[in-house]
Order: C-alpha cells, then sequence, then structure tokens
C-alpha cells in the first residue's frame, strides 16, 4: 500500500470574501502526481501555498504526514530567484536545508555544486551558471528554478504553472525530470497546470477547480487510483 504525503478534508478557500474551494477533500501518496487545472482566478496557487502551508484554509484542514518541512518544496510561480546571483549560486539554495547559511558562507560542499551543475546540464543552462540570474529570458529563469527546487531533494514537490514559458520540448523535458526525480525518492507532484496535452501526457489525477462555482470542483482519474 503507497504511503499517504499529505491530505486535505472539506477544504474551503477564500480571498477578499470571494470563496475560491469549497469542500475539497484530497489525498495524495507516493507516486502520484495530481495537475490542478482551472481558468485563472479560480485558486489554484492559492491551493498549491495551502497545501505548503504558507497560507491556512478557512475550513477543513491539511494533515501533511511528511516527518519534517523540509520534505516539502515548491516551485513558485513568481520564481523567487536572487537576481544578482550567479545561476548556480541559486540551485545551490536548495540544500541550504540541509547545510544551513552560515556554513555554507565559504563554499558549498563539493558534491552539492557537482549535483547542481548536473541539474543545470540536464536543463541546458550548463553554459549560464555563472551568469546573473538577471540575465536570464523567462524561459530559463523557470528551469533554474526548477532546477533549485529539485536540489532540496523533496518527496512532495509542489509546482506553480512551472513551465508556463517554455516551448513544448523543454516543458516536457522540465515535466518528465521533475516526475522521475520525485518517483524515484517515492515522493509526489502536484502541479498547476493549463496545458491539457501536459495534463494528459503527464498527471495520474486531475483536480479540476471552478471558477464560478468552488463547490463544483472535480477530481478526474487518468489512469491512476482514486484519490478521495
Amino acid at each position: 500500500m503507497k504511503s499517504s504525503l499529505i491530505s486535505a478534508k472539506g477544504l474551503g478557500l477564500k480571498i477578499e470574501n470571494r470563496w475560491l474551494v469549497r469542500g475539497l477533500d484530497l489525498s495524495i501518496s507516493e507516486g502520484d502526481f495530481v495537475a490542478i487545472a482551472g481558468p485563472s482566478g479560480s485558486g489554484k496557487t492559492t491551493l498549491l501555498r495551502t497545501l505548503a502551508g504558507e497560507l491556512s484554509p478557512v475550513e477543513g484542514g491539511v494533515k501533511n504526514h511528511l516527518s519534517c518541512p523540509s520534505q516539502t518544496g515548491m516551485i513558485f510561480q513568481d520564481l523567487q530567484l536572487a537576481e544578482g546571483s550567479s545561476v548556480v549560486n541559486n540551485v545551490l539554495g536548495g540544500c541550504l536545508g540541509r547545510h544551513g547559511f552560515l556554513s555554507t558562507l565559504l563554499r558549498f560542499p563539493k558534491e552539492e555544486r557537482e549535483e547542481a551543475n548536473q541539474f543545470l546540464t540536464q536543463f541546458g543552462l550548463s553554459d549560464k551558471s555563472n551568469q546573473w540570474a538577471s540575465t536570464l529570458s523567462r524561459g530559463e529563469k523557470q528551469r533554474v528554478a526548477a532546477c533549485r527546487t529539485l536540489l532540496r531533494r523533496p518527496l512532495l514537490l509542489l509546482a506553480d504553472e512551472p513551465v508556463s514559458s517554455l516551448d513544448p520540448t523543454w516543458a516536457d523535458t522540465v515535466l518528465d525530470h521533475l516526475k522521475s526525480m520525485a518517483f524515484q525518492r517515492k515522493g509526489g507532484v502536484v502541479c498547476a497546470l493549463h496545458n491539457e496535452d501536459q495534463i494528459t501526457k503527464f498527471a495520474d489525477v486531475v483536480v479540476r477547480l471552478d471558477q464560478k462555482n468552488p463547490s463544483n470542483w472535480r477530481i478526474d482519474s487518468l489512469g491512476a487510483e482514486t484519490l478521495v
């Protein structure tokens, strides 16, 4: 039986007196790739941030079954890169939870730098390693943010439209890496996506949010076990 990573029961999310989601039940287990779909403003980002523990639901609750917060990693829609730092140092920020800020002031451990550079190579950014993040295109920055989160080695990987600025080939490459890396660690992925082809190709289950009716969410299985 697969281990549960995170679960939500009766989840109700609200922003400025407007309900986004009501009554959502969701359980995510190891091996699951869950896509969150819906129009802009339907609550995809709010749901992800609630699952990450950054926001508190108005109704219901979220239970994270992982042993420590560092086992959850998120790729934010605004990316949150250090624009005045090099690409490789941005990626290395993903390992701070293992070593701490003070221990890396002088130099990141060799094995972490090697892993960071491996990710940059896989994501087609090896030649950008020493550039400032501010010099990159939006799509390149998205790939740097993905590398940083993967270096964190999360069991639960949350991603807010992580490939929205990438061409189809790179989008598929990044999503494939996110899925395979998480699953190698017996983890799972929850990813907000707007592209139906990507949802069909990568997701086991899709949570569809309804902007007009917050209680009209639905969960479609695309071949995996039902999550509710």
